[in-house]
């Protein structure tokens, strides 16, 4: 056989072509999915975590005002948070305080220093929290920044 019937024969052959066409639809098509897939879930997951921080945060500040020291509280929030990467940041927690008035049927609220008096005699006190995380995607997009900054914030009236 010569060199020009061989190319000749193999111009005419079909066997094969789906298991190419099969492979380059896998590499080009389902490979990036299912890394994108594995991106979000990882994103969510986080996220979730975060969540789940936050809310055992906001709850032992609740159930115990007078003994929620910022250490406290970083520590419920890390052990509801768990250990695995990427790692648990929380700014530092935040006392406002408001006297509340209510004049027909409506409460106001006025900014007030903490430890002051109220004319109403009604203090109310807000500890404003926030839990972050910077997550490094695995496998990022192009036009995705990575790493991500995921947070989660909250608010609770302690008094």
């Amino acid at each position: 056989m010569t060199r020009r019937s061989l190319v000749a024969a193999c111009r005419r052959a079909r066997r094969g072509s789906v298991a190419v066409e099969s492979a380059l639809a896998i590499v080009f098509v389902l490979t990036p999915l299912c890394f994108g897939a594995a991106d979000l879930g990882l994103t969510f997951a986080t996220q979730a975590r975060l969540d789940q921080a936050m809310e055992a945060a906001i709850l032992f500040a609740w159930g115990n005002p007078t003994s929620a020291s910022p250490s406290a509280i970083q520590t419920v929030a890390q052990s509801a948070y768990g250990t695995a990467a990427p790692s648990l940041a929380m700014t530092t927690p935040v006392l406002a305080c408001y006297c509340l008035t209510i004049a027909n049927g409506q409460e106001t609220q006025t900014a007030s220093a903490c430890g002051g008096t109220c004319a109403s005699g009604q203090m109310a006190t807000y500890l404003a929290l926030s839990l972050s995380a910077s997550l490094t995607l695995p496998m990022p997009l192009p036009a995705l920044p990575s790493p991500i900054t995921l947070t989660s914030a909250g608010m609770v009236r302690i008094q």
